[in-house]
């Protein structure tokens, strides 16, 4: 009979004392989730989401002291230098000013300018430079000997406009010379052509 009643008790206790053993251990679970690893997890990612915006925070900040740096130097240059730098290679081909550059070069130098062609040009040999472009200019001279066209080519070299001489031909026998000169422009990335 005790062995009835142990057995019995023994049922009751799997049946009733089980499934309140297991909802125990599931609010002892769910407990240590808030109370331990939910913090827990909250602080980690706290901590990394800290370092990205210290990161963050770090980049954006010499970002800014590069641009107060390149500011400064902005700022120190001098206005008068700025507008001649913009005169040496200004923002358009300006074909008109460069043929008045050009048939002053040859009035002073008591030359006739015969010839005067505007074509697209590269920038073939120099550092690249973004935003760069060139202009190619073929002129022709006549009427003057080897020291008045000596003479033109000092005027050019002396004006403020920038001027490559990219080759010459002298003929002394007809005293005419031509010659293919580059002259440059920002294009703001895109290829010089002659607006003429």
């Amino acid at each position: 009979m005790a062995s009835l009643s142990q057995s019995k008790m023994l049922v009751w206790i799997g049946r009733n004392l089980m499934p309140a053993g297991l909802a125990l251990v599931g609010v002892l679970l769910a407990l240590g989730y808030l109370f331990v690893f939910r913090p827990e997890f909250a602080r980690i990612r706290q901590a990394d989401r800290t370092a990205r915006l210290q990161e963050e925070r770090t980049a954006k900040e010499a970002y800014l002291k590069k641009l107060d740096q390149l500011n400064a130097a902005y700022e120190a240059y001098d206005a008068e230098d700025v507008e001649r730098i913009r005169m040496m290679i200004p923002n358009e081909e300006d074909t008109p000013g460069l043929m008045a550059i050009l048939e002053a070069a040859a009035q002073a130098s008591d030359l006739q300018l015969t010839t005067i062609n505007f074509a697209a040009g590269d920038t073939t040999g120099l550092p690249s430079v973004q935003g760069l472009g060139a202009l190619n200019i073929s002129i022709s001279v006549q009427h003057g000997n080897y020291e008045r066209f000596k003479l033109f080519l000092e005027s050019l070299e002396t004006n403020l406009r920038l001027f490559d001489v990219r080759s010459a031909n002298i003929n002394p026998v007809t005293a005419s010379y031509s010659l293919t000169i580059r002259a440059y422009v920002w294009t703001a990335g895109k290829p010089a052509t002659a607006r003429l």
